[in-house]
């Protein structure tokens, strides 16, 4: 069974509007219901989580019953950070899913993924053991210590911009996490930092420049412009 983790469970304090973004509306639709329905409609998806804000667990059941998310089986509250919310949907998952069931980890705030992306993730996971999604940036970056100067010039094709999907099996997520809790690796923003951390290469997967993640107020309004390009509305 591949499962479909939707991470909504943070706050962003430099977000600039009266509610988290997961849940800002756009043409009449939360935006955590787009990210909803591209898994609802993936034949490769069996079911889905969501681990969200504490006291928004409601509103998810209610977006899911409204907008047909039949695939929704669970959702939890999240916790302080990725990791966190990651081991959490973990061990819960554990107590009704098998060890070699697949876990499909994504942003609630990346309503652009495509099924191409979801499907190479999988497909990797399978192949390699873990597919996590990723992309070459256009830009050279530079080492800064002090944000205003720079020190060493890095070349794009030296690294890769990490997004999401990023798909393992169950069973050895579960393992990753217990490793990482005896070595104390515990605040980790997001599942595949804590897997690199325990000294593991991270298999890539397809990703894309148009996998949006939806960081600020500007996001939302390229969000907009990308979903009607997309519809055909413009």
């Amino acid at each position: 069974m591949n499962i479909a983790l939707l991470l909504a469970a943070g706050v962003d304090p430099t977000f600039r509007m009266d509610i988290p973004k997961q849940f800002v509306n756009v043409y009449n639709r939360p935006v955590i219901v787009y990210t909803m329905e591209i898994f609802q409609n993936h034949p490769e998806i069996d079911a889905m989580m969501v681990a969200c804000l504490k006291g928004w667990e409601n509103m998810v059941a209610a977006y899911a019953k409204q907008f047909g998310i039949s695939k929704l089986k669970w959702v939890i509250q999240g916790g302080r950070t990725g990791q966190e919310t990651s081991k959490i949907a973990v061990d819960s998952l554990m107590e009704s899913c098998s060890s070699e069931d697949i876990i499909v980890i994504h942003d609630a705030i990346r309503p652009m993924v495509t099924d191409d992306i979801v499907s190479d993730s999988i497909y990797t996971c399978k192949k390699k053991g873990m597919g996590i999604a990723a992309v070459t940036s256009m830009d050279n970056v530079m080492m800064t210590d002090d944000g205003i100067t720079g020190r060493l010039s890095i070349s794009r094709y030296a690294f890769r911009r990490i997004q999401t999907p990023q798909t393992y099996y169950l069973g050895d997520l579960k393992e990753a996490h217990e490793e990482a809790l005896q070595k104390g690796i515990v605040s980790e923003n997001d599942t595949n930092n804590m897997i690199s951390r325990l000294g593991r290469n991270v298999n890539f997967s397809k990703g894309s420049d148009l996998n949006l993640k939806i960081n600020t107020v500007e996001d939302v309004a390229m969000f907009k412009a990308l979903y009607a390009m997309k519809s055909g509305d413009i």
